[in-house]
């Protein structure tokens, strides 16, 4: 009886959670090609494998950032990995902004070495965010199972990520003088907002 009432417990927490129960298989890796606002620049990412191999690291492959001139494109910078999902913002000269999303994780628990988003800026790594990092550490028994706080899973993988996160541009200043400034916005399952400035990586306080 107690072993049937655990399985209730689970198959309610599946639904209640709205994580795709029957649905739960990856997409396949596919190029993916992201300007900049304007246009003056882009990355393509282009994946090693189709799908990514178990027991192996995630997210093979390579992303090359090419700034756009009137001939051929220039190609700036080289990375050796492959993203998604990218967010870019050009700068003058090699001075452009990278925001690489990681992939959708296995499992059910946050991890350190699990990339939620990381910047990027001229070629170099600027901060990194784990899903750890993002979920912290909290336990909850509210089921009845040990699980973390701040997940949502499905069957086999999990987000710690309510609103995923988005390229946002801030305005200031009026009439023909102003300036931009972007953010990367998103929002924590447990309700927090979260904006992380760009050419930095800094999370705001």
């Amino acid at each position: 009886m107690k072993t049937v009432a655990r399985s209730l417990v689970v198959i309610v927490v599946a639904f209640l959670c709205g994580g795709p129960a029957f649905a739960d298989d990856e997409a396949g890796n596919g190029a993916q090609v992201t300007a900049g606002p304007y246009g003056r620049c882009y990355a393509k990412s282009v994946p090693e494998h189709i799908y990514d191999p178990e027991g192996e690291p995630r997210q093979q492959g390579r992303t090359l950032v090419y700034r756009v001139t009137a001939e051929e494109d220039l190609l700036v910078h080289t990375y050796d990995w492959f993203a998604q999902q990218l967010f870019v913002l050009c700068g003058a000269g090699e001075d452009i902004v990278l925001v690489r999303l990681g992939p959708w994780h296995r499992g059910h628990d946050p991890q350190a070495n699990h990339l939620a988003l990381a910047f990027y800026r001229a070629g170099a790594l600027q901060a990194s965010y784990s899903t750890l990092d993002i979920a912290g550490d909290e336990r909850t028994d509210w089921t009845g199972l040990s699980a973390y706080a701040n997940v949502v899973p499905s069957v086999s993988h999990y987000t710690v990520f309510a609103r995923p996160p988005e390229m946002v541009r801030v305005m200031e200043g009026d009439g023909p003088i102003f300036r931009e400034t972007y953010f990367i916005e998103a929002q924590s399952i447990d309700g927090r907002e979260l904006r992380f400035e760009m050419h930095s990586g800094e999370l705001q306080p």
